[in-house]
């Protein structure tokens, strides 16, 4: 199950960072569309740190 979530966790920030370019791109006010271009950067740096933290893990294992 441990295994499932390595995938699943980067599957839905990938999911949430494209809904917070799209909630950017189709913004009426500069707060909205600040605020989806700082969901897509977050989701963004989740996904590459969670690609580290699966390297170092098998790094760490041999």
């Amino acid at each position: 199950m441990k295994a499932f979530s390595y995938w699943i966790n980067p599957i839905l920030a990938g999911i949430m960072a494209f809904v917070g370019l799209l909630a950017s791109s189709r913004a009426a006010d500069d707060a909205f569309a600040i605020g989806g271009l700082i969901v897509f950067l977050g989701c963004v740096l989740f996904i590459f740190a969670s690609i580290g933290r699966y390297f170092d893990r098998m790094g760490s294992a041999h």
